[in-house]
């Protein structure tokens, strides 16, 4: 689960990287690497009874529970193919905002609000996906604005990461693990059979809130949190500030 949309974006990475050869012209660290998430469940200890559930019960049951929520906080780190990437995001609804890192200097804002999608790339990330020359020229190009990338573009991929449909998606079946804890908080594992790295923790108390994606309770993997919770509002940049990828190289 976790891996999809990681691979995801780094598919969009490769295939990006042909696209764009032809152009011419945060929350602690803590929290990212597993720290314990600050949830409503965390206020509240009366066991929800999920843990009695099948599976497949208790996967529908943290979906809703998100959706009821409105809005949560996502980060954390995977390691896919000797590719470390990590993100950073605050969702609230459909919109969300935040970052991603992909090695060493490659970083991308991004930013998806009322259906529009942004991304505001570093120089290291062109790098990765068009060489050091081309990163320059598009550095130049973009000069420092947000670039529109269309909804169904080879690049859109990168915008699966912050896809709670896609993150809680199983690839395989799905079995019932576990009781374990994420910091303080009492969670069922969930197990996908297509991907040991991609066990959901659900909360076992309170909302049935997805409090963690990863191989284990610790390390590596994407933590949940600040559910419901009101963020800045995300808003569509400035228009004077937005650069149509479609234009790029032309």
């Amino acid at each position: 689960m976790t891996k999809i949309a990681f691979r995801a974006g780094l598919a969009a990475l490769a295939t990006a990287s042909m696209l764009l050869s032809g152009c011419g012209g945060s929350d602690s660290a803590a929290e990212s690497k597993g720290g314990t998430p600050t949830t409503a469940a965390s206020q509240a200890p009366a066991d929800n009874g999920v843990a009695a559930l099948a599976a497949e019960e208790i996967l529908t049951k943290a979906k809703d529970a998100l959706t009821k929520a409105g809005s949560f906080h996502m980060a954390g780190s995977a390691t896919t193919d000797g590719e470390t990437m990590s993100l950073d995001f605050k969702v609230s609804g459909k919109d969300f905002a935040g970052k991603m890192s992909m090695g060493k200097d490659a970083e991308v804002e991004i930013l998806s609000v009322g259906g529009k999608q942004y991304m505001k790339p570093s120089e290291g990330f062109w790098a990765m996906i068009a060489g050091a020359e081309q990163a320059k020229t598009m550095v130049k190009a973009t000069g420092g604005k947000w670039v529109l990338v269309p909804a169904k573009d080879q690049i859109s991929g990168l915008f699966a990461a912050a896809d709670v449909n896609e993150l809680l998606k199983p690839g395989g079946a799905l079995s019932k693990g576990e009781a374990t804890k994420v910091g303080e908080q009492p969670v069922i594992t969930l197990k996908d059979a297509s991907d040991a790295d991609a066990q959901v923790f659900v909360a076992t108390t309170g909302e049935p809130y997805p409090v963690r994606i990863g191989k284990s309770a610790t390390g590596e993997g994407v933590t949940f949190s600040k559910f419901g919770e009101k963020f800045e509002a995300i808003a569509a940049p400035a228009a004077d500030q937005v650069i149509d990828q479609n234009s790029l190289g032309k």
